[in-house]
């Protein structure tokens, strides 16, 4: 559980469970003390944070400038406050495995580590996660550390476990092991809804056979509806919320766990009501005046919250139409790639919202003539465990290449074809067209594990010590100018010349590798003479 508690000085309390359970039970005394409690923070790295992201010790207003206040967080940015709170919670993830680990005869050079992360995370927001894992103290080498999707991950947890078919009676369903099966991969989590989708190569291995897509559409955001908009009406506006979550936050976590119990067994065709009963600090928060409200809004009813189908239906509604757009997207995105003599789709339902009813139901209810629907067993843990089969063994050959990958170059020009602003003549008479697009990997693009792209690059001067370019992102599979409409510049690349200054000009021509099938982008550099590696650096801007 993603949760921390600190103290006034921005020292560690406790974290995961032990710090909920701590502010659930002492939360009023902690928080006069000017303790902090944080949860469920992961979604925002490199992202500015969504209100109620640090709830309910912390208010849900629009973040400011500046990181909420503790001594370790205060003059951050907004930008540096989740890494750091990240970096704090893995640390003791670390040393808590460490102790079992070593205790059991292993030593800590014998280990692999494994961070997940949403498919729909930018390269930039992976590039922090690796600092994160850094800055916690897990090691730097290439290969200990590695990052992987979640939905993958629980694909191969999937493929290992066996399934069952929603809504008929749990029947086992071992398809997902043959040749030629295809298969979506829904990752219903807390924060995001990650798809992906694959095929079984000959031999076994996954081949993504379309874009990865994925949304802000958890469960989560279903607790902060129930918090901002249902609990806002019932209460008396945002005011009085404001004040519970100021003066007595343990007791709202109280009423938001009886929420979280009612969530699990929500169906699509609901009939009956539930009950939530109010805390008394939140009771005597309300006042005779809060009750009389209360009351007239629910018939009567004071000392509860009250939900009907109705209510509980718009709050799932916050999600639900959006994930089944999400899945309709790739659906149709698979059928690209179908032949006439494949098998059946499959949805694959994972992730602790697939244990929903609700949820389950939405999905079959609109898929069931196109696809079978299906579940692993726990679901909740299919990430955590399929993550420890992809460390061991990665089954995937193939992934789809989220965007066009390029830099700038000039290029021979085309007249009639190029505009004339861009004809440059160099010093030496060749006629080129500047700003052009020199594509590494395109969108949509399969693109094996192992493959690597290459490109020749050349100092220009004598005293060049660093080769320095862009690196560009479209959508368009197949651009021609990084000045075209949806085209970013999204991060550089970087290749280090000082250690072979000591050569010509015309030796330290380099040869640069790039990598767009793993779940990271890479890349390194060795020179042309001799093979000589050189250090290669790439930086992805926090806006993309």
């Amino acid at each position: 559980m993603s949760a921390l508690l600190l103290d006034a000085n921005g020292d560690l309390l406790a974290w995961g469970y032990e710090a909920r359970r701590r502010w659930l039970v002492q939360g009023a005394e902690l928080h006069e003390a000017g303790a902090r409690y944080y949860q469920g923070f992961k979604m925002d790295l490199g992202t500015q944070p969504e209100p109620g992201t640090f709830a309910p010790a912390l208010s849900t207003a629009e973040p400011d400038e500046t990181a909420p206040e503790s001594a370790n967080t205060t003059g951050m940015s907004v930008e540096e406050v989740t890494p750091h709170l990240l970096s704090m919670l893995l640390r003791q993830v670390v040393t808590a495995t460490l102790e079992q680990i070593t205790a059991s005869g292993y030593d800590e050079d014998d280990l692999r580590w494994c961070l997940t992360v949403p498919a729909c995370w930018s390269d930039h927001q992976k590039a922090v996660m690796r600092d994160v894992a850094k800055n916690a103290g897990l090691p730097g080498e290439d290969g200990r550390v590695l990052l992987s999707l979640e939905p993958e991950s629980a694909a191969h947890y999937a493929r290992v476990s066996g399934v069952r078919v929603v809504g008929e009676d749990d029947r086992a369903d071992d398809d997902l092991m043959a040749p030629g099966a295809r298969f979506m991969v829904v990752d219903c989590g807390g924060g995001t809804v990650d798809i992906t989708a694959y095929e079984n190569a000959p031999e076994g291995k996954m081949v993504e056979i379309a874009r990865s897509l994925g949304g802000r559409l958890g469960s989560d955001f279903i607790n902060r509806a129930f918090e901002n908009d249902h609990l806002i009406d019932c209460l008396g506006g945002p005011q009085v919320l404001d004040d519970i979550r100021e003066n007595c936050p343990e007791a709202l976590l109280n009423l938001t766990d009886q929420w979280e119990r009612v969530k699990l067994g929500v169906t699509l065709d609901q009939e009956d009501s539930s009950n939530l009963l109010i805390p008394t600090a939140i009771d005597r928060r309300l006042g005779a005046a809060g009750r009389k409200r209360l009351g007239r809004r629910q018939k009567s009813v004071n000392d509860s919250i009250v939900l009907t189908p109705a209510h509980m239906h718009a709050l799932f509604d916050t999600v639900i139409p959006g994930t089944l757009d999400l899945i309709e997207d790739q659906l149709q995105a698979m059928s690209a790639s179908k032949s006439d003599n494949a098998r059946p789709d499959v949805i694959l339902l994972v992730g602790g919202f697939s244990n929903s009813p609700y949820l389950q139901q939405a999905v079959k209810e609109r898929f069931a003539d196109r696809a079978r629907v299906l579940v692993p067993p726990n679901p909740d843990i299919a990430v955590l465990f399929g993550a420890t089969h992809f460390c061991y063994d990665p089954q995937t050959r193939a992934r789809r290449s989220r965007f066009t990958y390029g830099t700038c170059i000039n290029a021979c020009f085309e007249a009639g074809v190029d505009p004339e602003e861009l004809r440059h003549v160099t010093s030496y008479g060749a006629v080129t067209c500047s700003n052009r697009f020199s594509v590494f990997a395109s969108a949509g693009e399969s693109i094996g594990t192992d493959t690597e792209v290459t490109h020749i690059y050349r100092p220009l001067e004598d005293e060049q010590t660093a080769l320095d370019f862009p690196l560009y992102a479209t959508a368009d599979p197949s651009p021609r100018y990084v000045t075209d409409s949806g085209t970013d510049c999204v991060g550089e690349v970087t290749v280090d010349l000082a250690p072979v200054m000591r050569f010509p000009r015309d030796e330290r021509a380099v040869r640069m590798f790039m990598k767009f099938g793993e779940t990271e982008i890479k890349v390194r550099a060795e020179l042309v003479h001799g093979g000589q590696a050189v250090a290669t650096k790439i930086r992805f801007h926090s806006n993309y």
